[in-house]
Order: C-alpha cells, then sequence, then structure tokens
C-alpha cells in the first residue's frame, strides 16, 4: 500500500516537473516569435535528438562495444578532461568583473585584507558575505590575483561534476553516469560563467555535496547497522552544507522542503519500516542541530562585518518579483525605493516597508498574473544565453550570437532528454532520493515566480536536468532502487 500511495505522488510530482519545464521552454521559443533564433536552437534540438532515436539500434550496438575502463578509472579521466577544458577557457577568455560580480570582488578583497566592508549594501543582501566570505579566505591564502576566483570556479565545476558522477553511479548504471559527467563538463553556458566572479559555482557545488551525502546516507547500500551509524556523521555534516547554501544564497528553505516532501511521502515500501523511519530521524535531527549551531555561528560572523540586524524576509526582491513594469525583473526604480528606506533606518526597516509596498502593490489591482508569470518562467527557463549576455562586453557581435545559439541549442536538448527521462521514471517509478533533484528544480522554479528573476538563477538547476536527462537513456532498476540493502 505504501509503494503505491508513493507511485502516485512521484508521478504527480513529475508531472508538474514536466509541465514547468516544458511550459517554460515552450514560452521562451514559441512564445517569442519575434525573436526566430530560439525556434532555430530549439528546432537543432530536436533534430539531434531525433537522428539519436532514428539511429538508436546502430548507436546502441556501437555504445555496446565500448568498453569503460571502471568507474575509477572513468571518473579519473573524465576528471581530467573537466578540469583541462575548463581551466582552457578560463585562461583564454578573461573578463573584468562589473556590477553585482564588482560588488563580490570588492567585498572579497575587504575581507582579505580585514578592512571594512560596504555595509550599507550588505546589509539589504547579506547572501553577498557569503561567496564573498569564502572568496576572501581564499584569497588570503593564495594571493589576490585576478584569476583567482575563475580558478576557484574550475575546482568547484570538477567538485560538481565528480558529485553528479558519484550520484548517477548509485542510482544509475557506468555509461550513463560517464554521460552526465560529460554533459556538465561541457554544458557552454557554465564555461562562460566561469570566468565570473560569481556565486553560482559555489552554492551549486554545495547542493550537489548535500544530494550525494543525503544519498550516502539515507539510500539503501549499506547494512541497516552502518546506515544507522553514519546517518548522524552525514547529517551534521548536512546541516552544515544546508547552512553554507544559505549563507550563499537563500535556497536552503527549498531543499528544506523538498527533503521533507520526500521523507513522508516517495520512499515507498519504506514508509511503513520502523527502522527505516529511526535511520531517517537520526539522521534529521542531526542535520537540524548542526545547521541550527552554524547558523548561530555565521550570525556572529555577519555581525562583525555588517554591525546590525538582516532581515529574514526578502520583502525587496518580491517587490521587485512583482513588478508589471519590468516583468519580474531587476527595475532601477524599485531599488531605488528600497535605498530611500535604507538611508532612513537600518536593513530591518528597509525590508519592514518594502514588505507594506508589497502589499500596496498586491491590493493595487495592476498585477496581471498570468502575463506576468509566464513572462517570468519564460525568463527563467526559456533559455540559457546568460553566460554570453554577461560576457557580452568582451565578445564581438558574432561570437555573442554564436556563444549563445551553442549554449541554447545545448541547453533545449539537455531539457528535450530531461523530459523523456522523467516519463520513464513516471511509467516505472523507483525509490531512491533521485526525486530531490526534480523537486529541488520545481521549487526553484515557482520561487522565482514569486521573487525577482533572472536568465542565470538556473544555474544550478543544469545539474538537475542533467541527472534527469540520463534516466532517458540510463539502466535503472524498475522497482526499489534501495532494496540492495543486506540485513
Amino acid at each position: 500500500m505504501s509503494e503505491k500511495i508513493s507511485k502516485f505522488f512521484i508521478r504527480i510530482m513529475l508531472l508538474i516537473y514536466i509541465g514547468l519545464l516544458g511550459l517554460g521552454v515552450f514560452l521562451g521559443t514559441f512564445g517569442k516569435l519575434e525573436s526566430p533564433s530560439y525556434i532555430l536552437a530549439f528546432a537543432l534540438a530536436l533534430a539531434m535528438l531525433a537522428l539519436i532515436w532514428v539511429f538508436r539500434q546502430r548507436l546502441g550496438r556501437l555504445l555496446g562495444r565500448i568498453r569503460l575502463p571502471g568507474p575509477f578509472l572513468t571518473g579519473l579521466v573524465l576528471s581530467l578532461f573537466c578540469l583541462l577544458l575548463n581551466l582552457a577557457w578560463v585562461l583564454y577568455f578573461q573578463i573584468e568583473p562589473t556590477v553585482d560580480f564588482q560588488t563580490f570582488n570588492d567585498t572579497a578583497l575587504a575581507i582579505a585584507r580585514n578592512e571594512r566592508v560596504d555595509m550599507l549594501y550588505i546589509g539589504l543582501f547579506p547572501h553577498i558575505l557569503g561567496y564573498s566570505t569564502f572568496l576572501g579566505l581564499m584569497m588570503r591564502l593564495l594571493g589576490e590575483s585576478a584569476m583567482l576566483a575563475p580558478v576557484l570556479n574550475v575546482v568547484l565545476t570538477l567538485i560538481s561534476g565528480l558529485c553528479i558522477y558519484i550520484l548517477c553511479l548509485r542510482w544509475l548504471e557506468l555509461k550513463a553516469a560517464a554521460a552526465a559527467f560529460f554533459l556538465w563538463s561541457i554544458c557552454p553556458s557554465k564555461l562562460m560563467y566561469n570566468a565570473m566572479v560569481m556565486s553560482e559555482p559555489l552554492y551549486t557545488c554545495l547542493i550537489l555535496l548535500f544530494l550525494l551525502l543525503l544519498s550516502l546516507a539515507l539510500d539503501r547500500k549499506l547494512h541497516r547497522r552502518l546506515r544507522l551509524l553514519a546517518a548522524i556523521p552525514l547529517g551534521l555534516a548536512c546541516g552544515a552544507l544546508l547552512l553554507a547554501v544559505n549563507a550563499t544564497r537563500p535556497v536552503a528553505v527549498i531543499l528544506f522542503v523538498a527533503f521533507f516532501i520526500w521523507a513522508l511521502l516517495l520512499r515507498g515500501r519504506q514508509l511503513k519500516e520502523l527502522k527505516s523511519w529511526l535511520v531517517l530521524a537520526a539522521f534529521t535531527l542531526s542535520m537540524f542541530g548542526a545547521y541550527s549551531y552554524c547558523d548561530r555561528q555565521w550570525f556572529r560572523w555577519e555581525y562583525l562585518h555588517i554591525f546590525e540586524r538582516t532581515s529574514d524576509i526578502p520583502a525587496y526582491n518580491i517587490y521587485v518579483g512583482l513588478n508589471m513594469d519590468s516583468l519580474g525583473s531587476y527595475s532601477e526604480e524599485d531599488m531605488d525605493t528600497l535605498m530611500n528606506y535604507r538611508y532612513q533606518g537600518g536593513a530591518v526597516y528597509a525590508q519592514e516597508q518594502m514588505l507594506e509596498e508589497v502589499k500596496e502593490r498586491l491590493s493595487s489591482g495592476e498585477i496581471d498574473f498570468p502575463r506576468l508569470f509566464a513572462a517570468k518562467l519564460a525568463k527563467l527557463m526559456g533559455n540559457d544565453e546568460g553566460g554570453a549576455f554577461y560576457a557580452q562586453a568582451e565578445l564581438s557581435p558574432l561570437a555573442f550570437k554564436l556563444s549563445s545559439a551553442v549554449s541554447n541549442v545545448f541547453y533545449y536538448f539537455v531539457v528535450l532528454l530531461s523530459l523523456f527521462g522523467a516519463l520513464r521514471l513516471f511509467k516505472k517509478p523507483v525509490f531512491s532520493t533521485v526525486y530531490l533533484a526534480p523537486l529541488y528544480s520545481i521549487g526553484l522554479i515557482l520561487a522565482h515566480l514569486i521573487v525577482e528573476v533572472s536568465g542565470r538563477y538556473k544555474y544550478s538547476l543544469i545539474p538537475m536536468l542533467i541527472i534527469m536527462a540520463v534516466f532517458a537513456f540510463g539502466e535503472f532498476e524498475t522497482k526499489d532502487m534501495m532494496n540492495a540493502e543486506k540485513d
């Protein structure tokens, strides 16, 4: 009975995932007929997928002849490929930090030099301090080279790739895991972003590490006693990782919600196993304990640099997200409103006043919610040319168009595969922590229908799309993926 209940909720969740992803791409392509380049890129991606489908038998025989050397050596080769490709790119393509990226860089330099940071702006957006602290500490250790942030991005990309690879090894077979690592390594937008001083590579890496430790703790691959012993240290590590994620980008609440949906609804027959609940309880309590402790320590560090309390309510981001003139994207007018309140009082006061502005905007009757949500969904999920956009100043017009086109073709190809992967899991549900990937994706997409939206905010979704994509062709057990436990 518990398996039937889980399958029911798994299929509902996957339908939501397919609907949001499919609608986002549709609105970003066929909803923008004035920009035919998107439709052309989608058509090329669809043609690539069609060719694979037509020649699937020949490709299957060809891939069947390929003998990978084993998980360790395959991972080592792919790691070297990922490292060399991404390192070569950041050495070749260098870009001066501007706007938000300049804020990260300046704050990191101040931390590295034990100087006072710009409290006025960071007090309103304390997550800036998270990435800047990481980068600033690295500057103390390794120097203040302009290449430090890009090289660190490459290292973070490699760690993320290894996490994707190991996760897929746990859920799928070797060739699918290798394909996932390869797709992540060559992702064009990620290559472009790596040259920039930005927090996305860091918090995405932290999220993937969280998913990996969660899988080690709760996917049934070990003896139950070993899992019970491992649940506590792994829970502590996951709690620390979630705090690090939240300090860098406030999305930990999405991971918490995804975790509890999975734990309470999607675990199949484990829902009626007392010993499984004991492992889950030990892990969850440890995770919350570590998160609470690390949160207190981070609050002290934050206060030492900002010298004031910060608000837990992202009222400004919600206010911008409801702006019909900018369709939920950055608005200079809204920023001026926020800064006016900032000058009148502290960060908490400014966000409290912005919350009143949110209420007024909601009650104004001027918001066309269907149009707003459609525009924001298209902005977030409709294409993946953000890397080229932010690097536009360093690119020739032709290079910009080519970079955008290649990024979009790759993105649409992965999205299509991801939709097929979700359909395979819909048809043959399994019970494992793999569902944290689509659950996090759903949560992040829905959150950005409320708050401010930008194309680069889906950076952390690319690994989730890739993981779901390899389920389109990877071999996986059609029953309980967690029944390998030895009693």
